[in-house]
């Protein structure tokens, strides 16, 4: 019997360039090697490999900073089948995107839209530009779907690690956004917590959680 690995696509934003460049990542040819996607243009290449806990740590270009920003996933978040955005830590705009071809292409399609709107907005007609500009601030560019991608980034890594618990012990969570921020809850017992949403203050504190536990309204939360 022959196992399948396990794959998904990958893509990121070209800062050089500005096009998007697409890889394929298996989960049998990354645990052999370091796997390097790199653009045609010569300016940039995501680097995906695993760690020594078993993690899959990417280092993806961004077009806003002109950085290379560094994550680290679990294999069951990268391989799952829900499609999975990274953000720049500065502007918390999409910069990665993993998921399957169909995903990746309309995440790619949107986060394309996003930049054309941000670019006019800027008054500005190149990433360079953009990137230089003085009038560039992560409290004005960020967006509702930005502070909605951190928190799935959050949940979707506490949750395939083990670290978010309610009183029944469901073990899978689902989280919407509500008038008071994002709510992260329990769909069997109805406990929860809320996130406030309204600044990049609070939305970078999500990261720094390191487990969560969920109460039920009645509780005070």
């Amino acid at each position: 019997m022959i196992l399948e690995s396990k794959q998904n696509f990958v893509a990121y934003r070209c800062p050089g360039c500005g096009y998007a460049i697409y890889g394929v990542v298996g989960e049998l040819p990354l645990a052999c090697e370091m796997l390097k996607i790199k653009c045609q243009c010569g300016e940039s290449h995501m680097d995906v490999t695993y760690t020594q806990d078993k993690k899959i740590r990417l280092s993806v270009p961004c077009v806003f900073c002109g950085k290379n920003h560094q994550y680290v996933v679990s294999p069951k978040v990268f391989f799952g089948e829900e499609p999975f955005l990274l953000s720049c830590h500065y502007t918390h705009m999409d910069i990665g995107f993993i998921g399957s071809r169909e995903q990746v292409d309309e995440a790619v399609e949107r986060s394309g839209e996003e930049l054309a709107t941000l670019l006019a907005q800027m008054d500005v007609r190149t990433l360079e530009e953009l990137r230089s500009s003085p009038d560039v601030d992560p409290e004005q560019i960020m967006t509702d779907a930005q502070v909605y991608d951190i928190v799935r980034f959050l949940v979707k890594e506490l949750e395939a690690d083990g670290e978010i618990d309610c009183p029944c012990h469901a073990g899978q969570y689902e989280f919407n956004v509500t008038d008071e921020g994002v709510c992260v809850f329990c769909p069997v017992c109805g406990a929860e917590h809320i996130f406030p949403a309204d600044s990049v203050v609070a939305a970078e504190e999500f990261l720094s959680c390191t487990h969560l536990t969920l109460t039920l309204p009645e509780d005070g939360q």
